[in-house]
């Protein structure tokens, strides 16, 4: 399915990702050792941190993104973050800097929105209720789809009522627009049967 004929569906109201591992590699915590802030954007867009490690945006996540901020459909839809990273502070400064597109004018701050963002150690149920609390009234968990690459987390926020997208290889093109064709799926998790190691 192209991307274009999501719009003959319906579109979810509030889009959210889990950062480490669905977003971007490596792991935040996979720094410890003498890496992580302050981030520096490379040549190829992606971030280096101060002991040189390559962080990159995994699967088609720069593109997407590009699409939520330049494709007219998406612009009633809240772009959230659901993430339990061991560095929140690390988290919001790659997101600062991550160039998303193609010319890199964009960057993942550009995308999401600033008041549903979810980043400290919890459940991800947790980060998915005050996201909605912060989203209108008339938006319930059956407008939501959470993309994550970790199964416990996608059974954990499937219990919510909310379409969930395994991505074990981050979020790809696949995996997006497979989630998009079958949403609504309420309590669903929708990719690989096989999970990972989590």
């Amino acid at each position: 399915m192209n991307i274009e004929q999501v719009a003959d569906n319906r579109i979810p109201k509030v889009l959210v990702f889990d950062l480490d591992g669905c977003v971007w590699d490596p792991e935040m915590y996979e720094l410890w050792g003498g890496g992580g802030s302050p981030f520096t954007i490379a040549k190829d867009g992606n971030l280096s941190d101060r002991s040189g490690t390559t962080v990159k945006l995994l699967g088609d996540i720069r593109k997407i993104m590009h699409e939520f901020k330049t494709d007219p459909k998406w612009s009633d839809a809240i772009i959230a973050v659901a993430s339990s990273c061991d560095e929140p502070s690390w988290a919001k400064e790659c997101i600062q800097k991550f160039p998303v597109g193609f010319d890199g004018k964009l960057k993942l701050k550009d995308i999401f929105s600033q008041s549903h963002i979810e980043i400290y150690k919890s459940s991800k149920d947790h980060h998915l209720q005050n996201i909605k609390k912060k989203c209108s009234d008339d938006i319930s968990f059956q407008d939501f789809i959470f993309f994550d690459n970790q199964k416990n987390n996608c059974v954990t926020v499937s219990k919510l009522g909310v379409t969930v997208v395994y991505t074990p290889d981050g979020v790809t093109r696949q995996s997006f627009e497979e989630g998009l064709e079958k949403f609504p799926a309420p309590g669903q998790i929708i990719g690989p049967t096989k999970a990972n190691r989590w």
